[in-house]
Protein backbone atom coordinates (compact mmCIF):
# COMPACT_ATOMS: atom_id res chain seq x y z
CA UNK A 1 0.00 0.00 0.00
CA UNK A 2 2.63 2.09 0.93
CA UNK A 3 3.65 2.21 -2.60
CA UNK A 4 0.76 3.20 -4.20
CA UNK A 5 0.25 5.97 -1.92
CA UNK A 6 3.64 7.00 -3.15
CA UNK A 7 2.57 6.25 -6.77
CA UNK A 8 -0.22 8.22 -5.90
CA UNK A 9 1.19 11.30 -4.30
CA UNK A 10 3.94 11.71 -8.01
CA UNK A 11 0.48 11.42 -9.71
CA UNK A 12 -1.02 14.54 -7.66
CA UNK A 13 2.41 16.48 -8.28
CA UNK A 14 2.25 15.50 -11.87
CA UNK A 15 -1.39 16.43 -12.19
CA UNK A 16 -1.65 19.75 -10.87
CA UNK A 17 1.31 21.02 -12.82
CA UNK A 18 -1.23 20.65 -15.97
CA UNK A 19 -2.16 24.33 -17.13
CA UNK A 20 -4.83 22.75 -18.54
CA UNK A 21 -6.77 22.48 -15.14
CA UNK A 22 -5.67 25.77 -14.15
CA UNK A 23 -7.76 26.76 -17.01
CA UNK A 24 -10.86 24.78 -16.02
CA UNK A 25 -10.38 26.15 -12.64
CA UNK A 26 -10.15 29.56 -13.75
CA UNK A 27 -13.08 28.78 -16.25
CA UNK A 28 -15.44 27.51 -13.28
CA UNK A 29 -14.47 30.41 -11.08
CA UNK A 30 -15.70 32.64 -13.75
CA UNK A 31 -18.58 30.82 -13.75
CA UNK A 32 -19.52 31.03 -10.28
CA UNK A 33 -19.08 34.47 -9.96
CA UNK A 34 -21.13 34.73 -12.83
CA UNK A 35 -24.02 33.47 -11.09
CA UNK A 36 -24.48 36.55 -8.53
CA UNK A 37 -25.24 38.80 -11.87
CA UNK A 38 -27.28 35.66 -13.56
CA UNK A 39 -29.10 35.65 -10.20
CA UNK A 40 -30.11 39.69 -10.74
CA UNK A 41 -32.55 38.55 -13.80
CA UNK A 42 -34.46 36.25 -11.75
CA UNK A 43 -37.85 37.30 -10.12
CA UNK A 44 -37.26 36.35 -6.10
CA UNK A 45 -35.17 33.23 -6.66
CA UNK A 46 -31.56 35.05 -6.35
CA UNK A 47 -30.31 32.50 -3.81
CA UNK A 48 -31.77 29.57 -5.52
CA UNK A 49 -30.24 29.96 -8.54
CA UNK A 50 -26.32 31.10 -6.86
CA UNK A 51 -26.97 27.50 -5.48
CA UNK A 52 -28.35 25.44 -8.37
CA UNK A 53 -25.97 26.94 -11.07
CA UNK A 54 -23.28 27.05 -9.11
CA UNK A 55 -23.55 23.30 -7.44
CA UNK A 56 -24.39 22.36 -11.10
CA UNK A 57 -21.01 23.78 -12.19
CA UNK A 58 -18.84 22.40 -9.52
CA UNK A 59 -20.15 19.13 -10.43
CA UNK A 60 -19.37 19.43 -14.53
CA UNK A 61 -16.67 20.85 -13.62
CA UNK A 62 -15.70 18.15 -11.61
CA UNK A 63 -16.63 14.96 -14.26
CA UNK A 64 -14.51 17.27 -16.71
CA UNK A 65 -11.06 17.34 -14.60
CA UNK A 66 -11.64 13.49 -13.69
CA UNK A 67 -12.03 11.89 -17.45
CA UNK A 68 -9.46 14.29 -18.39
CA UNK A 69 -7.11 13.08 -16.12
CA UNK A 70 -8.28 9.53 -16.00
CA UNK A 71 -7.94 9.04 -19.46
CA UNK A 72 -4.58 10.53 -20.00
CA UNK A 73 -2.66 10.04 -16.91
CA UNK A 74 -1.78 6.00 -17.34
CA UNK A 75 -1.43 6.17 -21.02
CA UNK A 76 1.59 8.86 -20.42
CA UNK A 77 3.42 7.08 -18.90
CA UNK A 78 2.94 3.82 -21.22
CA UNK A 79 3.30 6.83 -24.33
CA UNK A 80 6.45 8.16 -22.46
CA UNK A 81 8.05 4.96 -21.67
CA UNK A 82 8.59 5.16 -17.79
CA UNK A 83 6.23 2.43 -17.03
CA UNK A 84 9.04 0.46 -18.13
CA UNK A 85 11.33 2.27 -15.43
CA UNK A 86 8.61 1.69 -12.47
CA UNK A 87 7.44 -1.91 -13.18
CA UNK A 88 10.81 -3.33 -13.06
CA UNK A 89 11.13 -2.84 -9.49
CA UNK A 90 9.08 -3.60 -7.15
CA UNK A 91 6.03 -2.21 -8.07
CA UNK A 92 2.96 -4.58 -9.01
CA UNK A 93 0.77 -3.44 -11.60
CA UNK A 94 -2.40 -3.16 -9.78
CA UNK A 95 -0.35 -0.86 -7.33
CA UNK A 96 0.18 1.46 -10.46
CA UNK A 97 -3.56 1.70 -11.55
CA UNK A 98 -4.71 1.70 -7.58
CA UNK A 99 -1.90 4.90 -6.89
CA UNK A 100 -2.85 6.49 -10.00
CA UNK A 101 -6.37 6.67 -8.96
CA UNK A 102 -5.71 7.86 -5.86
CA UNK A 103 -3.59 10.64 -7.59
CA UNK A 104 -6.47 11.53 -9.95
CA UNK A 105 -8.88 11.82 -7.03
CA UNK A 106 -6.91 13.80 -4.83
CA UNK A 107 -6.52 16.23 -7.00
CA UNK A 108 -10.17 16.17 -7.87
CA UNK A 109 -11.25 16.72 -4.44
CA UNK A 110 -8.25 20.00 -4.22
CA UNK A 111 -10.17 21.04 -7.10
CA UNK A 112 -13.78 20.69 -5.68
CA UNK A 113 -12.42 22.25 -2.47
CA UNK A 114 -11.61 25.36 -4.29
CA UNK A 115 -14.29 25.25 -5.83
CA UNK A 116 -16.17 25.35 -2.91
CA UNK A 117 -14.72 27.66 -1.17
CA UNK A 118 -15.49 29.96 -4.27
CA UNK A 119 -19.04 29.21 -3.86
CA UNK A 120 -19.44 29.80 -0.36
CA UNK A 121 -18.31 33.00 -1.24
CA UNK A 122 -20.65 33.79 -3.60
CA UNK A 123 -23.33 32.37 -1.63
CA UNK A 124 -22.51 34.58 1.27
CA UNK A 125 -22.34 38.10 -1.13
CA UNK A 126 -25.35 36.78 -2.06
CA UNK A 127 -26.96 36.49 1.31
CA UNK A 128 -25.84 39.98 2.35
CA UNK A 129 -22.87 39.07 4.57
CA UNK A 130 -21.09 41.90 6.41
CA UNK A 131 -18.57 43.91 4.40
CA UNK A 132 -15.72 43.52 6.50
CA UNK A 133 -15.71 40.16 6.71
CA UNK A 134 -15.99 39.56 3.10
CA UNK A 135 -13.06 41.84 2.67
CA UNK A 136 -10.87 40.65 5.82
CA UNK A 137 -11.43 37.07 5.66
CA UNK A 138 -10.01 36.64 1.84
CA UNK A 139 -7.32 39.06 2.49
CA UNK A 140 -6.26 37.07 6.02
CA UNK A 141 -6.97 33.71 3.85
CA UNK A 142 -4.20 35.23 0.76
CA UNK A 143 -1.67 36.29 3.26
CA UNK A 144 -1.86 32.86 5.63
CA UNK A 145 -1.59 30.98 2.55
CA UNK A 146 0.80 33.15 0.59
CA UNK A 147 3.84 33.00 3.28
CA UNK A 148 2.73 29.21 3.89
CA UNK A 149 3.63 29.03 0.15
CA UNK A 150 6.99 30.92 0.13
CA UNK A 151 8.23 29.21 3.21
CA UNK A 152 7.51 25.52 1.92
CA UNK A 153 9.71 23.48 0.84
CA UNK A 154 7.31 21.03 -0.96
CA UNK A 155 4.50 23.69 -2.58
CA UNK A 156 2.73 20.54 -4.20
CA UNK A 157 2.10 18.45 -1.30
CA UNK A 158 0.25 21.71 0.58
CA UNK A 159 -2.26 22.13 -1.88
CA UNK A 160 -4.57 19.54 -0.07
CA UNK A 161 -4.34 21.46 3.15
CA UNK A 162 -4.80 25.06 1.78
CA UNK A 163 -7.72 23.84 -0.31
CA UNK A 164 -8.65 22.78 2.80
CA UNK A 165 -8.58 25.69 5.26
CA UNK A 166 -10.05 27.67 2.29
CA UNK A 167 -13.10 25.49 2.42
CA UNK A 168 -13.11 25.71 6.18
CA UNK A 169 -12.45 29.74 6.33
CA UNK A 170 -15.37 30.45 3.38
CA UNK A 171 -17.66 27.71 5.46
CA UNK A 172 -17.14 30.13 8.41
CA UNK A 173 -17.92 33.55 5.95
CA UNK A 174 -21.00 32.07 4.83
CA UNK A 175 -22.28 30.92 8.35
CA UNK A 176 -22.25 35.27 8.93
CA UNK A 177 -25.52 34.76 7.06
CA UNK A 178 -28.58 33.24 6.90
CA UNK A 179 -27.76 31.21 4.14
CA UNK A 180 -28.16 26.98 4.99
CA UNK A 181 -24.22 26.26 4.38
CA UNK A 182 -24.67 22.09 5.62
CA UNK A 183 -26.56 21.87 2.28
CA UNK A 184 -23.92 23.24 0.53
CA UNK A 185 -21.24 21.05 2.18
CA UNK A 186 -23.35 17.74 1.97
CA UNK A 187 -23.39 18.72 -1.85
CA UNK A 188 -19.98 18.61 -2.40
CA UNK A 189 -19.68 15.42 -0.42
CA UNK A 190 -21.35 14.23 -3.27
CA UNK A 191 -19.76 15.73 -5.74
CA UNK A 192 -16.38 13.84 -4.30
CA UNK A 193 -18.22 10.62 -4.37
CA UNK A 194 -18.97 11.48 -8.38
CA UNK A 195 -15.54 12.04 -9.04
CA UNK A 196 -13.91 8.92 -7.26
CA UNK A 197 -16.96 6.32 -8.99
CA UNK A 198 -15.95 8.34 -12.46
CA UNK A 199 -12.19 8.19 -12.10
CA UNK A 200 -12.67 4.43 -11.50
CA UNK A 201 -14.81 3.98 -14.20
CA UNK A 202 -11.79 5.90 -16.36
CA UNK A 203 -9.46 4.06 -15.08
CA UNK A 204 -10.89 0.54 -16.32
CA UNK A 205 -11.10 1.65 -19.62
CA UNK A 206 -7.38 3.25 -19.60
CA UNK A 207 -6.17 -0.16 -18.50
CA UNK A 208 -6.70 -1.30 -22.19
CA UNK A 209 -7.54 1.06 -24.39
CA UNK A 210 -6.34 4.62 -26.07
CA UNK A 211 -7.02 8.01 -24.27
CA UNK A 212 -10.08 9.51 -26.75
CA UNK A 213 -11.79 5.98 -26.10
CA UNK A 214 -11.11 5.67 -22.80
CA UNK A 215 -12.26 9.56 -22.47
CA UNK A 216 -15.33 8.53 -25.10
CA UNK A 217 -16.80 5.43 -23.03
CA UNK A 218 -16.17 7.20 -19.34
CA UNK A 219 -18.62 9.76 -20.80
CA UNK A 220 -21.00 7.63 -22.42
CA UNK A 221 -20.70 5.57 -19.00
CA UNK A 222 -21.52 8.88 -17.10
CA UNK A 223 -24.58 9.75 -19.14
CA UNK A 224 -26.30 6.40 -18.93
CA UNK A 225 -25.72 6.90 -15.45
CA UNK A 226 -27.42 9.96 -15.05
CA UNK A 227 -30.38 8.49 -16.66
CA UNK A 228 -30.39 5.29 -14.58
CA UNK A 229 -33.35 6.22 -12.54
CA UNK A 230 -35.31 7.32 -16.23
CA UNK A 231 -34.03 3.52 -17.60
CA UNK A 232 -35.40 1.67 -13.99
CA UNK A 233 -39.01 3.49 -13.68
CA UNK A 234 -39.30 3.59 -17.99
CA UNK A 235 -42.72 2.53 -18.41
CA UNK A 236 -43.52 4.27 -22.14
CA UNK A 237 -45.78 1.82 -24.59
CA UNK A 238 -44.09 2.97 -27.60
CA UNK A 239 -40.99 0.92 -27.18
CA UNK A 240 -40.75 -2.43 -27.64
CA UNK A 241 -40.87 -4.39 -24.96
CA UNK A 242 -37.59 -5.88 -25.88
CA UNK A 243 -35.94 -2.54 -25.30
CA UNK A 244 -37.66 -1.62 -22.12
CA UNK A 245 -36.36 -4.37 -20.88
CA UNK A 246 -32.74 -4.15 -21.52
CA UNK A 247 -32.70 -0.49 -20.36
CA UNK A 248 -33.89 -1.71 -16.88
CA UNK A 249 -31.70 -3.92 -16.86
CA UNK A 250 -28.86 -1.78 -18.23
CA UNK A 251 -29.87 0.75 -15.62
CA UNK A 252 -28.97 -1.84 -12.46
CA UNK A 253 -25.56 -2.58 -14.10
CA UNK A 254 -24.40 0.93 -14.89
CA UNK A 255 -23.51 3.18 -12.33
CA UNK A 256 -26.05 5.38 -10.38
CA UNK A 257 -24.65 8.53 -10.62
CA UNK A 258 -27.88 10.03 -10.36
CA UNK A 259 -27.54 9.64 -6.84
CA UNK A 260 -25.13 12.69 -6.80
CA UNK A 261 -27.55 15.14 -7.78
CA UNK A 262 -30.40 15.10 -5.87
CA UNK A 263 -31.89 19.27 -5.38
CA UNK A 264 -30.56 21.45 -2.67
CA UNK A 265 -34.29 21.58 -1.63
CA UNK A 266 -34.31 17.52 -0.75
CA UNK A 267 -30.84 18.30 1.28
CA UNK A 268 -32.19 20.47 3.36
CA UNK A 269 -35.03 18.12 4.18
CA UNK A 270 -35.05 14.54 3.37
CA UNK A 271 -34.43 12.93 0.24
CA UNK A 272 -36.90 9.97 -0.39
CA UNK A 273 -37.43 8.37 3.33
CA UNK A 274 -33.10 9.53 4.48
CA UNK A 275 -31.93 11.95 6.46
CA UNK A 276 -29.67 14.61 4.31
CA UNK A 277 -26.74 13.08 6.76
CA UNK A 278 -27.93 9.21 6.01
CA UNK A 279 -27.99 9.60 2.45
CA UNK A 280 -24.79 11.29 1.42
CA UNK A 281 -23.18 8.64 3.56
CA UNK A 282 -25.07 5.91 1.85
CA UNK A 283 -24.09 7.67 -1.37
CA UNK A 284 -20.58 7.64 -0.25
CA UNK A 285 -20.48 3.80 0.48
CA UNK A 286 -22.34 2.98 -2.76
CA UNK A 287 -19.69 5.45 -4.46
CA UNK A 288 -16.35 3.45 -2.48
CA UNK A 289 -18.25 0.11 -2.98
CA UNK A 290 -18.61 0.90 -6.46
CA UNK A 291 -15.47 1.81 -7.47
CA UNK A 292 -13.31 -0.85 -5.37
CA UNK A 293 -15.38 -3.29 -7.91
CA UNK A 294 -14.30 -1.40 -11.02
CA UNK A 295 -10.66 -1.06 -9.79
CA UNK A 296 -10.94 -5.26 -9.25
CA UNK A 297 -11.64 -5.39 -12.72
CA UNK A 298 -9.27 -2.97 -14.05
CA UNK A 299 -6.06 -4.16 -12.29
CA UNK A 300 -7.33 -7.82 -14.16
CA UNK A 301 -7.44 -6.79 -17.52
CA UNK A 302 -3.99 -4.48 -16.75
CA UNK A 303 -1.94 -6.99 -15.65
CA UNK A 304 -3.15 -8.92 -18.98
CA UNK A 305 -2.36 -6.17 -21.22
CA UNK A 306 0.77 -6.36 -23.11
CA UNK A 307 2.90 -3.19 -22.86
CA UNK A 308 5.49 -3.88 -25.53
Amino acid sequence: MDRALAIALNTFREAVRDRVLYGVLGFAVAVLGFTLALAELSMQEQRRVVLDVGLASISLFSVIIAVFLGSSLLYKEIDRKTLYVILPKPVRRYELLVGKFLGITLTAVVFIGVMGAVQLFVTAIQAGAPSWVLILAPVALTIVLGITFYRASDRTSLAPAMSAIALTTMTGVCATTDAAVLPILEALALVVGEVILLASVAMLFGSFSTPFLTGAFTIGVWLLGRSADSMASMHSRVLPEALRTFLHGLAWVVPNFNLFVPSMHALDETVGALAPGAYVGQSLAYAVLYASALLVVASALFERRDLA
